[in-house]
């Protein structure tokens, strides 16, 4: 086929409206700015570049609205169909035309380079909003190792710090496709490790429970819920951060994370729960003979704790971490809309 002809069209799954209304960009409730990486060698300008002219003609007077009915994603699916074509539609809502796009040409290389950037930047802003749910995965590295006993010291802590650094350069890694396929295969490993991490914790807090009582007790039974929640949570992130990384989103496939997960973290509750039941009643037993003594100490804060964690997981129907992981796997395909301001900004609605 020769570069000037045309694929057969397929619907790029992508409505550009026009708007004269003006919004207010500054409102983090409803809107975040896009940050294009560096390295992509992009700017938000580069979208409008790709807009037929007769569009943007008068942009400057205009906010250019790009609605994703299934996602970024779902249109990058489209795009790498080959051949597309997008439908134009002005600030009265009324169908203006259609751009043919050529998946050959270097207006349409492009603008897959330009959605493949979005798609990055804001998986993101997804995975941040995720991660900052997780309390263990934001602590600091001192913290961290304070609570963790020292025979899975070293690698519970290096698997979690491996899981924040593709974390928090997930946009910028995705340009590179050799350090994508090696970040992808250490997210293997990480999650792997933390189903074993995650059963030693388990047998660590129960064996916590059921120990003879003694001072420092309740603050190891604490710990060791600390670290079974780091290590949960490791699991949970680096299962999201596989898919993103990969930009498989195979309905199968993600059914099958979100069933592993399901089974995983039910069988966890389970245990979780019985051994906070256990211990809980051992606690409502102490702080009630210590009512008999007018001068005994009344709850300590690691008592309430205990309470506290032990009412939080009897109350939960599923656990937190699957609801997470089955959020943000759907998120990257659920309908989306990048606003294209006069300046050149894009701006995410939320």
């Amino acid at each position: 086929m020769a570069d000037h002809e045309l694929l057969p069209a397929q619907d790029l799954n992508c409505e550009v409206t026009t708007s004269d209304v003006s919004f207010d960009f500054g409102d983090t409730s409803r809107f975040r700015k896009i940050e294009f990486p560096e390295q992509a060698g992009l700017t938000a300008n580069s979208l409008f570049q790709l807009l037929p002219a007769a569009a943007v003609s008068n942009a400057a007077s205009k906010t250019f609205i790009l609605k994703f009915p299934e996602g970024v994603q779902g249109t990058l699916l489209h795009l790498r169909r080959c051949g597309y074509t997008t439908a134009i539609v002005d600030s009265t809502s009324h169908f203006s035309g259609t751009a043919s796009l050529h998946p050959v040409d270097p207006t349409s290389v492009a603008l897959f380079n330009v959605f493949s950037v979005a798609s990055f930047a804001t998986g993101q802003y997804f995975l941040r909003d995720i991660s900052l749910k997780m309390s263990e995965i934001n602590r600091k590295i001192d913290e961290v190792m304070a609570f963790l006993q020292a025979s899975k010291r070293t690698e519970l802590a290096s698997e979690w710090t491996f899981v924040k650094y593709a974390l928090e350069n997930y946009a910028t890694i995705m340009l590179s496709d050799s350090q994508r396929i090696a970040t992808i295969g250490n997210l293997q490993r990480a999650k792997i490790k933390a189903i074993g991490d995650i059963e030693f914790y388990e047998q660590q807090l129960e064996e916590s429970v059921n120990a003879k009582a003694k001072p420092d007790q309740t603050k190891t039974v604490l710990e060791n819920k600390q670290a079974l929640d780091l290590a949960s949570q490791v699991y949970a992130l680096s299962s999201i951060m596989e898919t993103y990384y990969a930009q498989n989103w195979n309905k199968t496939y993600i059914n099958s994370i979100e069933t592993d997960a399901k089974y995983l973290f039910s069988l966890m509750q389970n245990r979780t729960i019985a051994a906070f039941k256990t211990y809980s009643d051992k606690v409502s037993k102490e702080i009630e003979g210590r009512k008999k003594n007018p001068l005994a100490k009344g709850i300590t804060e690691n008592e309430h704790k205990v309470m506290s964690i032990y009412t939080d997981l009897s109350t939960q129907t599923e656990s937190h971490l699957y609801v997470s992981i089955a959020s943000a796997l759907s998120k990257p395909s659920r309908p989306t809309e990048l606003y294209l301001a006069a300046d050149g900004s894009v701006y995410q609605h939320l």
